[in-house]
């Protein structure tokens, strides 16, 4: 669930202008999807084609009707490309929040798909008609997404900015919240890679996403690595006249 950056300096008066984010490996820009490239297909067309393969996985995977798992994948590229976040990391987010619920909301005020704050992040709604918007999917995304990076920066870190997201940047662990967002990013890029049956197993299988990883490009590669050893395991074999599928 988001929280309010402890004793967070920002003049009201100063023009407002969003920092670079310093985590690149975790940029709009650089989220892989160079390896998803067809030939003569355009970077609008990649984008299509990953949202709807993301958003099929959401909808039989969480069980969302498939019009709202689209809304909320659509909103995530674009919150994800104005504020220059991955933007699967972003859904991440939301599947472990929420599973993908606008409604969701917590006995300690964490509302919507992104579990803000409502009413310590207030000023950052008023634009989107105050805190009745916390429940939409674009106010709640953009929000949640704004939290997210600001962490990402004032950390340096995916690890640190998922311990300061979930509420426990004084603690020594965040239990195990950072795991269970990877993980569930590494399902996202592998159905967004048009793998979607693949993901759904990997999805029910325990995690391996590896305890020790770090930031940058183990995390950068790690997704495509993955993708590609799904893709290659369930590949048909042919035995006996009859083919078979790999597992997990």
């Amino acid at each position: 669930m988001a929280v309010s950056t402890p004793k967070a300096a920002v003049d009201s008066k100063a023009p407002q202008s969003e920092p670079p984010l310093k985590v690149k490996s975790l940029s709009y820009s650089n989220f892989e999807r160079e390896d998803l490239t067809k030939p003569f297909e355009t970077e609008e067309q990649i984008i299509d084609r990953m949202e709807t393969n993301a958003a099929r996985f959401i909808a039989e995977h969480y069980r969302v009707d498939r019009e709202d798992a689209a809304e909320i994948v659509e909103q995530a590229f674009i919150s994800g490309k104005n504020h220059d976040v991955d933007p699967l990391l972003i859904l991440a987010v939301i599947a472990t929040e929420s599973s993908f619920d606008p409604k969701a909301g917590s006995s300690v005020g964490a509302k919507g798909l992104m579990q803000v704050h409502a009413k310590v992040h207030a000023k950052r709604f008023k634009e989107y008609g105050g805190l009745k918007a916390v429940h939409e999917v674009e106010a709640g995304i953009e929000v949640g997404t704004q939290i997210l990076k600001e962490y990402l920066n004032k950390t340096g870190s995916l690890k640190g900015a998922l311990k300061y997201y979930v509420g426990a940047a004084k603690h020594s662990h965040d239990g195990g919240y950072s795991r269970k967002v990877l993980s569930m990013r590494s399902h996202l890029r592998l159905a967004a890679s048009g793998q979607v049956e693949a993901a759904k197993i990997q999805a029910r299988a325990p995690s391996k996403f590896p305890e020790n990883y770090r930031d940058g490009p183990v995390f950068a590669t790690y997704g495509a690595n993955l993708a590609r050893a799904m893709t290659e395991s369930y590949k048909p074999k042919q035995t006996s006249g009859s083919s078979e599928s790999g597992s997990a």
